[in-house]
């Protein structure tokens, strides 16, 4: 449907893999936020819920933007960092604008911190996506990337504040360090993709994210990695900042 000269054949396990994780954290989210907030916040859930679809049908519909071949133009402007963008924004915004945000305040920053451990799912699919030769080293910890340290580290780092070790200064910096170590990652991601401004040089390149369901990746890993970093910030932020009244 869309104008695209380049062919990807992506392995139907890798394709198998993306979409049962991906589905797989959907729901749990889902299920411990609602049990959540059905055992905390019982008055808040109809909005609480009504604010959980909206996020989820705009997902869903740039998801199928990118079913139907979107995303595969690597012309200027790039679709694919524009959409992911767009995602990562809205939903932060609908979330801080609502009950959402109550309820993720008792969930708890070390738990926001605790719950990066998924982040070995995209890891683990685009070590899988280099090694079947469909996308560049660079975007693995072989490469350019360094996220594999977050959830690795959010282990220590929740037991460590849990037991008194650490306050939350450090999950503080934890998450900004991450965040931005999150950027730098997404920054390679994109100038390694064939776009007018490809800055690496890289065989394959990066043109797999945009390609379904490798548009998991952009459209639903990495703003759910951004918003926890960011959510992670604010509330370490303000309890530093109730203590010090």
């Amino acid at each position: 449907m869309f104008m695209n000269t380049i062919t990807i054949h992506i392995p139907c396990f890798n394709q198998l893999i993306t979409i049962v994780s991906s589905l797989f954290l959907y729901l749990f989210i889902t299920w411990i936020g609602f049990r959540n907030g059905k055992n905390q916040f019982p008055n808040e859930m109809n909005e609480i819920k009504k604010i959980w679809i909206k996020i989820t049908f705009y997902f869903v519909f740039c998801l199928f933007l990118s079913y139907i071949g979107f995303l595969e133009t690597f012309k200027f402007p790039p679709r694919m960092p524009l959409l992911s963008f767009s995602i990562t924004l809205i939903s932060l915004y609908m979330i801080l604008r609502s009950p959402l945000y109550e309820l993720i305040k008792y969930f708890g920053k070390e738990n926001l911190v605790l719950f990066q451990v998924w982040r070995f799912i995209p890891e683990s699919i685009i070590f899988i996506n280099v090694f079947t030769g469909i996308q560049p080293s660079i975007m693995t910890f072989t490469g350019n990337n360094f996220d594999i340290l977050v959830p690795i580290s959010a282990p220590m780092i929740y037991l460590l504040f849990r037991y008194k070790f650490i306050n939350a200064n450090w999950i503080l910096v934890w998450n900004v360090v991450a965040l931005l170590g999150l950027i730098h990652t997404l920054s390679v991601g994109v100038l390694s993709a064939p776009y007018p401004f490809q800055l690496y040089d890289v065989y394959p390149s990066n043109a797999i994210v945009g390609y379904f369901p490798m548009t998991l990746i952009p459209l639903f890993f990495v703003p759910l990695a951004i918003i926890s970093h960011v959510l992670g910030i604010l509330l370490s932020i303000k309890n530093e900042t109730t203590e010090s009244k």
